[in-house]
């Protein structure tokens, strides 16, 4: 695209990506009690996560002429489902819990030494 004669082209600014704000100014000790929080926040969301894909997952593959009339059975299976995902997600599963924990953390120590942290 060539621009109009006697007119210059828009220029546009970098971008300046977001970074999280800056927690308030805690001690080291806070911020080592705060580590094993973090990994059991990381640890539940994968898990909700895997619970998630693995129910739609069920649902893309199940018969729609095949109709569960017992409520019992469709209990039994989101329960499964639950425990499974639970199970795995804590186990470190497909590894979101640790590649969490490995960006979270340096907010942490950052938030302990009362800087921030841009990445």
């Amino acid at each position: 695209m060539t621009p109009v004669a006697g007119t210059t082209a828009p220029t546009l600014a970098p971008l300046k990506l977001l970074s999280p704000a800056a927690p308030p100014a805690k001690s080291a000790k806070s911020a080592t009690a705060e580590l094993p929080k973090l990994v059991k926040a990381a640890g539940e969301f994968e898990s909700m996560l895997l619970e998630s894909l693995w129910k739609s997952m069920k649902e893309t593959f199940t018969d729609p002429n095949e109709g569960d009339a017992d409520p019992t059975v469709q209990s039994f299976d989101d329960w499964g489902i639950q425990s499974m995902a639970s199970a795995v997600g804590s186990a470190g599963g497909l590894g979101i819990k640790s590649m969490i924990v490995k960006y979270l953390e340096p907010t942490l120590s950052a938030g302990a030494a009362g800087g921030t942290s841009d990445k």
